[in-house]
């Protein structure tokens, strides 16, 4: 069997600030091989439940974060920004599973560590045919249309509450409790490392059983930014409509014609983004 891990770092257990997540920052050396160290015991897992092969896309910011000097030597890394598919970039029907690995609860939950929607300084709520969906849902969405089931996920309770809304069967190890958007009640290193390898054994165990969500035929986003000049930005793209001040639409064929005009909306409107004002 051949699984997917897609692999960010707000979600890694220890990790409950910007200082933890952003290259530079005090926190960030420690959160790489915290995340690390999630990776691998989510791959030892896998492997233990019948994989024969596990490919990790490095998934937070520029996707150069895990430590590859201590990744399990079993696992294939992707790594590196600047591709179509994103967060799960080159998954395709080849792959039994799909596991995203220290996510993290969409922009606007309450009580959620680190709570964003892909940018934090752009994205207010991004929309699937009028449906609010975080990364979990747009991910697992891209990879159920190539007929991957999301089996897979690992982060903060309001991630596992996500998750199960999403698709109710998806196996969740729930690593932290969070306080606050900056603040979490984090299990012991040694505990949560053994339950995300129990959970991704059980994932594995269990693949058979999972199904894939159903992916619509026809779909429109909805992206709301942060400020009225960044919808401005993304006006600039043709098919975009204009639904209120910060807020465009368009039109897609498939979820993966979503996730490619998703970066481009998103680089658009960047352009217009001052952190000044």
């Amino acid at each position: 069997m051949k699984f997917f891990i897609s692999a960010d770092l707000e979600g890694t257990n220890g990790v409950v600030s910007p200082g933890d997540i952003i290259p530079g920052e005090p926190g960030y050396e420690r959160a790489r091989i915290l995340m690390t160290d999630e990776v691998n015991a989510a791959v030892d897992g896998l492997f233990e439940g019948g994989a024969t092969e596990v490919i990790v896309c490095d998934s937070h910011e520029v996707a150069q974060n895990l430590r590859f000097d201590l990744l399990d030597e079993r696992a294939t890394l992707i790594s590196g920004a600047t591709r179509p598919d994103s967060m799960v970039h080159s998954i395709d029907c080849s792959y039994d599973g799909l596991v995203l690995l220290g996510h993290h609860a969409m922009f606007g939950t309450e009580k959620a560590v680190l709570d964003h929607t892909y940018d934090q300084y752009l994205i207010r709520e991004l929309k699937v045919n009028d449906v609010s969906y975080g990364e979990v849902g747009i991910n697992a969405l891209f990879a159920a249309e190539q007929g991957v089931p999301l089996i897979m996920t690992s982060g903060d309770d309001a991630l596992y509450r996500e998750s199960k809304k999403f698709y109710k069967d998806v196996e969740v190890a729930q690593v932290k409790i969070a306080e606050g958007r900056y603040c979490a009640k984090c299990l012991p290193k040694k505990q949560s490392l053994e339950l995300i390898k129990n959970t991704a054994k059980k994932a594995a165990q269990s693949v058979k059983d999972k199904v894939c969500v159903p992916v619509p035929e026809k779909i429109t986003m909805e992206v709301t930014f942060q400020q009225t000049c960044m919808a401005d930005g993304a006006m600039r793209v043709k098919g975009m409509v204009r639904k209120g001040p910060m807020t465009v639409s368009c039109h897609c064929d498939s979820m993966k014609e979503y996730m490619e005009m998703r970066q481009v909306i998103f680089l658009a409107a960047a352009e217009f983004y001052d952190s000044r004002f």
